[in-house]
């Protein structure tokens, strides 16, 4: 990512805890090549276009977090019928498992490796705390685990609170089904997918429906080597900035 000026490295790359600036942890990791985002930019017809999707489609992944949000702290916020049915996913994921919040939307800090994030969640489900990270996007991705390995290694240096001992990606989408060839039409930032199959069917779309898919990652220990391998790369990009800061 380029960065016009120092102040908006400075503000959209990191977060500023007791007078110390801490990268941030999805900075990081931006720095993984993405081969999926790459033949999506591939498969549409203009850049612009390809961007404008990805600017459209985060703010959907926004509004879906946000809801999430107010539904893990009791509040009753309405929801923007476009991401209803993600939600309906969400609901029902809840009453099928034993969901209990401990921290929601937490910044966490690692002193130790100089990095700052914000979890959505540290929970206790079915009885096993973890970290929860809730997802909007086409799969669930191996790179998640770098992201979510970060988190964790702060939550230790964090005193007081329940430590995690696992973490899982839940991912939240919204598809219609081919009624006549069962064949999937995802709708994302105003990109619409039809997933593999179905050639020659005159589809018959039947109504928006949520889905989740809920992985568990036990891999923390890789997955921070990883992490840290990536901020070292990270910074080595920056040095110019991150030399200004100090």
């Amino acid at each position: 990512m380029e960065y016009e000026s120092l102040d908006e490295f400075r503000e959209r790359a990191g977060y500023l805890i007791d007078g110390v600036w801490y990268p941030r942890v999805t900075s990081i990791v931006s720095i993984k090549a993405k081969p999926a985002l790459y033949r999506y930019y591939g498969g549409m017809r203009s850049f612009k276009a390809a961007d404008d999707a990805k600017e459209a489609s985060a703010r959907e992944g926004t509004m879906v977090h946000e809801a999430v949000e107010a539904i893990l702290n009791g509040t009753h916020e309405p929801v923007p019928a476009t991401i209803e049915p993600s939600i309906d996913a969400f609901r029902e994921f809840l009453r099928n498992n034993h969901v209990e919040p401990l921290l929601i939307e937490e910044r966490v800090v690692s002193r130790n490796h100089r990095y700052a994030g914000t979890i959505d969640a540290l929970a206790r489900i079915n009885g096993v705390v973890g970290v929860l990270d809730i997802k909007t996007s086409k799969s669930v991705y191996r790179d998640y685990g770098m992201q979510i390995a970060a988190y964790i290694a702060a939550l230790t240096e964090t005193p007081d609170i329940e430590q995690p001992i696992t973490s899982w990606v839940l991912r939240l989408d919204q598809c219609r089904t081919c009624q006549l060839c069962g064949v999937s039409l995802r709708t994302k930032g105003g990109v619409f997918r039809v997933s593999a199959g179905g050639k020659g069917c005159l589809h018959q779309w039947g109504p928006m429906e949520g889905r989740f898919e809920f992985v568990e990652f036990g891999t923390h220990a890789h997955d921070l080597n990883a992490f840290l391998a990536a901020k070292t790369l990270w910074e080595w990009e920056h040095h110019d900035l991150l030399s200004q800061l100090s």
